[in-house]
């Protein structure tokens, strides 16, 4: 067999393709395509042309928020990728399971396993199963198909939209289905299908008890509105209720650990709406991915992928990966060689079966389907070293370390401090019955305290990623801390009178305002790994860059000043762009730091000469000697202590401003002002008067 994947632009361009490669319309051709779009029109031209020249063919799919293309993962790509899997000696069989016939809303579908049953065969080997049903019975509907061909190797997943709410689609040949379950069954003698899977999510918050379900939805959670466990810790999940799949929550049950895909938020009723059922007694926890975990699958996967025969792969991950840790996945699809291989859909739920899990169904998984039918061949990958984990990795695994740590340990502070609260409330209760009312107060309110410090602490664990965040974040922290200290030890001494509860709990929520904010800088600052160009503001990406380092300005005495005008755009890779700008701005503040310079100032002033964007960046730092100017874009080359550069900051800035073409000089005078000039291309720009730099009016006087 062989598989072969297209990145479609036009039906003619597939055509030449499918005649170069010498595909031909036959029943062991199974053509799966990954549909980003949401335009179904488009994809109902495509199919029809399709099922056209291949009737013979099994022709699948499904809508996806992602899609893989030239070993990059894309959430802006609107075109389909087709896989096309030709099998030599296997055969194939497909079956359609459309639930919107007879669909009721709020209640299960009839499975009807005589119908499914009747393609099985002495020799059937794996079952992909593919669905635009993501509801709440979906759990129990694919969990029913696994427990009567559990036999079997099952991989799938669910369509995805990019906003939670959307109708998702899957499709079979020229047909379209908005609710509707597609089973693929392989069958052959020499077939072999090995799967992979993993699950990376580690609890962070305190354990709490399911106390009312209704449905599927989750009323309270420790006899509180449910949602008060993301509001707790996100005050703005109405605004962005994709926290819920960020942050899904983490369920331990007969010793199974699983996560719940939450379909719903009932902002109304403060409920959960789940995709499988939970009873009341179910333990729950907020979790984040294990970045750590996640990157140490790299290797794993290698060693799968080296010792398992494979002809062509399958692969799902769940969209929570995508949302915030896209780059392992890609690191994960880095090692197979060919982009033949690299196919798979963002899903909403991955499909697999093990012998140690009872279900099919389940979350927030990543899935690798090997499928062969020989023996000797195997996917072509490249040669694994450590030194394909970049720095930036390393560092993001051992900040997660840091972070999965630091949570458990202030969990298990909480839980100490309630546990002594509560003795002391006994022992008080015991010496003096006029007092009860007091101390009962006085507990609640320490509870309340725990409570917004257990906050705080989720997005201090959640947000300590880079040094600079971590320095934002120590204020805030130090001061939450000697909160706690302050009122365990009165809370110790019985002096609970003392304690005011409002106050400490405004100074609090003060701090995790900032906390809050600070995260949402930095994961704007590193979330989008699209390689594809975007338009951007360039005034709001340098003021979002000068907001994640202001404190270390702050700290070190340095003022900056911004001159751009508000409806300067550019088309080009935004990061890359803040990372320049901020590598820049922190070496004129270690300049300025080493120097002793006071009333240290840093300038940046953006406007348009012909056909170009410049950016002039300057600072007061003392200016750079000339035997050193000419070496400080070359790589590895520093001035610093080892502690605080390696060299590559500018050698890294150049290189991204000259993948868009642009250049980067640098203009020093000794003993007084460096400037940075970035040039980037920007045809059409019409010339503005360019702003003045630090003192320039003084200097021509």
């Amino acid at each position: 067999m062989r598989q072969l994947v297209h990145y479609y632009k036009s039906y003619k361009n597939f055509q030449k393709w499918i005649n170069e490669h010498h595909i031909k319309d036959s029943n062991r051709l199974l053509i799966e395509i990954n549909f980003p779009d949401s335009d179904q029109q488009k994809l109902q031209k495509l199919l029809n042309k399709m099922h056209n020249n291949f009737p013979n063919s099994i022709i699948v799919g499904m809508q996806s928020f992602t899609s893989m293309s030239n070993h990059q993962i894309s959430d802006s790509n609107n075109d389909p990728i087709i896989s096309i899997m030709e099998f030599q000696t296997s055969r194939l069989t497909c079956e359609v399971l459309d639930i919107g016939i007879n669909y009721v809303k709020g209640k299960a579908p009839v499975l009807d396993i005589t119908k499914i049953g009747k393609h099985l065969q002495p020799d059937t080997k794996a079952l992909e199963i593919l669905s635009s049903y993501n509801e709440s019975y979906t759990a129990s509907y694919i969990d029913q198909i696994g427990q009567h061909f559990g036999h079997l190797k099952i991989f799938g997943g669910g369509a995805t939209h990019s906003q939670q709410k959307k109708c998702e689609f899957i499709f079979h040949n020229n047909i379209i289905y908005p609710k509707a379950v597609i089973l693929i069954f392989m069958h052959g003698e020499s077939l072999n299908v090995e799967l992979f899977q993993a699950f990376d999510w580690k609890p962070i918050s305190k354990k709490k008890r399911i106390t009312e379900v209704e449905g599927n939805f989750i009323k309270t959670i420790d006899n509180i509105a449910s949602l008060d466990i993301y509001k707790k810790y996100f005050p703005n999940i109405e605004e962005d209720p994709s926290v819920s799949i960020q942050v899904p929550l983490y369920i331990t049950k007969n010793n199974i650990s699983s996560t719940a895909h939450i379909l719903d938020i009932d902002f109304k009723n403060q409920s959960l709406k789940v995709a499988q059922p939970l009873e009341v007694g179910d333990v729950v926890q907020l979790s984040i991915g294990n970045y750590n975990a996640m990157m140490n699958r790299v290797e794993e996967i290698h060693e799968f992928l080296s010792k398992t025969p494979a002809q062509a792969l399958w692969i799902g991950s769940c969209i929570s990966y995508e949302y915030g840790f896209r780059i392992p996945i890609l690191h994960y699809i880095s090692i197979i060689k060919s982009n033949n291989h690299i196919f798979g859909y963002s899903t909403a739920q991955e499909y697999f079966n093990t012998e140690n899990q009872p279900n099919t169904y389940h979350n927030h998984t990543f899935v690798m389907a090997a499928i062969t039918e020989s023996t000797s061949d195997y996917i072509e990958l490249t040669k694994y070293t450590n030194e394909n984990i970049g720095p930036f990795e390393i560092a993001n695994k051992n900040l997660y370390s840091i972070m999965h740590k630091t949570a458990s340990e202030l969990n298990q502070l909480a839980e100490n401090l309630e546990n002594m609260v509560e003795q002391r409330t006994e022992e008080l209760n015991n010496l003096n019955k006029d007092l009860q009312v007091k101390i009962k107060n006085a507990v609640r309110k320490e509870k309340r305290q725990n409570a917004i410090m257990n906050q705080q602490s989720r997005l201090a664990s959640m947000g300590e990623i880079l040094e600079n965040i971590a320095h934002q974040w120590r204020q805030p922290l130090n001061h939450v801390s000697w909160i706690m200290n302050d009122t365990l030890i009165k809370a110790q001494l019985g002096r609970e009178d003392e304690i005011d509860i409002a106050e400490l709990s405004k100074k609090v929520n003060s701090s995790i305002q900032f906390l809050s904010e600070t995260v949402e800088d930095f994961r704007r600052f590193v979330d989008k790994s699209s390689d594809i160009p975007q338009t951007f503001n360039v005034k709001k990406a340098i003021e979002a860059t000068i907001s994640l380092i202001h404190e270390t300005l702050i700290k070190s005495e340095i003022s900056i000043k911004l001159d751009c005008p508000e409806e300067i755009k550019y088309k080009g890779f935004e990061n890359d762009f803040k990372h320049v700008i901020m590598n820049l701005i922190n070496n004129a503040r270690d300049a300025m730091e080493e120097r002793e310079i006071e009333n240290g100032q840093i300038s940046i002033r953006v406007y348009h000469e012909k056909d170009e964007l410049v950016i002039a960046v300057q600072d007061n730092a003392g200016g750079i000697p000339k035997p050193i100017l000419k070496n400080i874009f070359e790589p590895y080359f520093t001035t610093k202590h080892k502690t605080k550069g390696t060299g590559l900051g500018l050698y890294m800035s150049k290189n991204m401003i000259e993948r868009v073409k642009g250049n980067i000089e640098a203009i020093s005078i000794l003993n007084k002002k460096t400037t940075f000039i970035i040039r980037l291309p920007d045809k059409g720009a019409i010339p503005t008067p360019p702003p003045k730099l630090i003192d320039e009016d003084e200097e021509n006087e």
